[in-house]
């Protein structure tokens, strides 16, 4: 057995092989679900429904199961230790990092629960073959089950990814769109959106149209957005893809009007003519304290290694059970079910598509995919709230101090509903390169934003404290071209 799990619960000195789905779904359901989330930790995907892996046998089998062994992070008044916080990353203290929206820093417990499956891969490969490929015991469910817990929706809405821009990859190529049809996006996305809706467009002899939905981004407003974007949704526009937190700028989107604005235009479409919406949530999913399977976009993607924790390499792709037959799978699945065998083995099209059907196969690192509860049990011993309200302390008093600063235009609103972990800045007569180098000088990483135009830029992530945001600021004070 892997182990007991007494954190569980006082006095339930159970293993995770005892639970059965039910019992296991009514502790995530209920006002135990924290603690369960805690307890289970980092072996949460070995004992979630369906998952036979908590009495595995065979080599590494005889490992303790992983539970938090670390310090307390949150007193009993709720109050959060940052500074013990801090100390479960591995980030040099020499440096103050505000890029860590790029590529993560592993928490601790994630970076364990890494090591944990490595070795349990490396001592009995086909130990992991098992995890994924036992019929009805497929380990992904559990994983799915416990991301579907924290974004409020169901765990067969979600297809795992490797990343935002797969998620984003797999929309645009298995959206079913006809000639003359036309994607609508933003001037403010990504390289990866733009691009993958552009490939999209060209394969099925379609259009893409860019709206500006502000002229300056520090003066952006709500009601001006919403309505620009509400007026360039025309009859033959078949998906609206909006990210909710622009990297390019650090403005936050509006969501629920152009949900709003989104379903206005659908009145009287017929299903086939659908208008889909699609969300990029990658910089706000794990900043604000929301469900998002609950916001009412139909298909939402998001890297989780970001704000999450989850592992380097992992993401989703959720969407609305009922529409995902608008989408064809791309890459054939490995999330092998009767349906899909059936449709290989007899020369058969597949049913009506399913989340599962657009999980892009192949061998990934599964030592990291299997550790992303991981990283949701380390957000939610911390508490989304709590961390929703240190990112916005931090990234509000840059915003507010970079406003005031004589030679330093900022871009990023100081309102702070339009407005999340990300800060965009100039300084006259440097370039955004110019600033990054200068800071880095003074042991601080800021980034450069790949965009026309570029600004310099920060991420104020729990990471991070005060004092380094005042040590920024002076910094940047102390700037001269």
């Amino acid at each position: 057995m892997l182990g007991a799990f007494p954190d569980m619960g006082r006095g339930l000195g159970r293993h995770m092989a005892d639970f059965s789905p039910a019992e296991i779904g009514a502790l995530m359901t209920t006002a135990n679900r924290r603690q369960f989330m805690v307890g289970v930790g980092t072996a949460a995907a070995v004992g979630l429904p369906g998952h036979p892996a908590a009495s595995a046998t065979g080599p590494g089998s005889d490992a303790a199961a992983l539970t938090y062994q670390g310090p307390e992070l949150v007193d009993a008044n709720g109050t959060v230790d940052w500074e013990a916080v801090r100390a479960e990353f591995r980030l040099d203290p020499r440096w103050a990092h505000f890029g860590l929206f790029l590529i993560a820093s592993h928490p601790r417990p994630v970076r364990e629960a890494i090591e944990f499956y490595q070795r349990k891969i490396d001592a009995d490969p086909l130990w992991a073959d098992e995890q994924l490929f036992t019929p009805g015991q497929d380990i992904r469910t559990g994983i799915k089950a416990v991301l579907a817990d924290y974004i409020g929706g169901r765990a067969e809405e979600i297809s795992l990814m490797p990343s935002t821009t797969i998620g984003l990859a797999m929309f645009f190529a298995g959206l079913r769109i006809r000639p003359g049809q036309e994607l609508l996006t933003t001037e403010h996305d990504f390289y990866s959106l733009h691009e993958s809706a552009r490939r999209a467009a060209e394969k099925n002899d379609a259009t893409v149209r860019f709206v500006r939905l502000y002229d300056d981004p520090a003066k952006a407003s709500g009601a001006q957005m919403v309505e620009r974007l509400r007026r360039s949704i025309r009859p033959k526009t078949r998906a609206v893809a909006v990210t909710w937190v622009h990297s390019s700028t650090g403005v936050r989107l509006p969501l629920a009007p152009i949900v709003d604005a989104v379903a206005e235009a659908n009145q009287g479409r017929a299903e086939s003519d659908r208008c889909l919406l699609l969300v990029d949530a990658v910089h706000g999913l794990g900043v604000d304290d929301v469900a998002a399977a609950r916001w009412g976009a139909d298909f939402v993607v998001a890297g989780t290694h970001k704000w999450l924790f989850t592992p380097r390499g992992t993401g989703m792709l959720w969407g609305k059970a009922e529409l995902w037959p608008h989408l064809h799978p791309t890459i054939p699945t490995f999330e092998f079910t009767p349906e899909v065998d059936e449709a290989w083995l007899k020369r058969r099209p597949l049913p009506p598509t399913r989340a599962s059907y657009v999980s892009p196969g192949g061998t990934f690192a599964y030592e990291y995919q299997f550790a992303m509860p991981a990283g949701i049990a380390f957000h939610r011993r911390i508490g989304p709230h709590r961390i929703k309200a240190r990112i916005h302390q931090l990234s509000d008093h840059a915003r507010t101090e970079l406003a005031r600063m004589p030679g330093v235009t900022l871009r990023t609103p100081l309102d702070p509903a339009l407005a999340s972990g990300l800060v965009c800045f100039e300084v006259a007569g440097m370039t955004p390169a110019q600033v990054v180098a200068r800071l880095a000088e003074r042991r601080i990483r800021a980034t450069a934003t790949p965009y026309l135009p570029s600004y310099a830029r920060i991420g104020t992530g729990i990471m991070n404290s005060p004092a380094e945001v005042d040590r920024f600021l002076r910094a940047v004070r102390d700037l001269r071209p």
